[in-house]
């Protein structure tokens, strides 16, 4: 396929730069709108993979709640498909956040629906974290203890 062929198709899933981070750029995307398109060109970081795997250890618990949901990584994990979020509010970060979360820089957080996380809320946004490329849940567990979130602007 020629070089053309995957611009082409590149353009297509992808739309705007939104954000960027240490190994990553992230997408907005034209044909999935409620979704970022993370493109991580590094070799090494794992990030695409670390949060793949993280959202599949959560997905159908309660701890997915905290977490923007995963919907497709490409197979070598350089592309990962998540839910789209939307900038919180300054009121509705929370004071106190579990364990196995942190990084507490505002921009790795979002708001997105409950549908599916959070039961009897189904209307609600809920405070997710959007960027757990770092997480602690392979080392404190799914923990229901929570600590002080330290919140920092870039």
């Amino acid at each position: 396929m020629s070089e053309g062929t995957w611009r082409q198709a590149f353009d297509l899933l992808c739309d705007e730069q939104i954000g960027y981070g240490m190994s990553r750029k992230v997408f907005s995307s034209k044909i999935l709108p409620d979704c970022v398109i993370k493109v991580e060109e590094a070799a090494g970081r794992f990030q695409n993979i670390v949060e793949w795997e993280t959202w599949n250890r959560v997905k159908g618990t309660e701890h997915s709640r905290w977490f923007a949901a995963c919907r497709w990584i490409s197979p070598n994990g350089a592309i990962l498909i998540m839910e789209r979020t939307r900038p919180p509010a300054p009121g509705e970060f929370l004071d106190r956040m579990p364990a196995y979360l942190c990084d507490f820089k505002r921009t790795n957080y979002g708001m997105a629906r409950a549908e599916g996380r959070h039961p009897g809320e189904p209307g609600k946004d809920w405070l997710v974290c959007h960027d757990y490329g770092t997480n602690l849940l392979f080392e404190n567990g799914m923990t229901k203890r929570m600590h002080k979130a330290e919140w920092w602007d870039a």
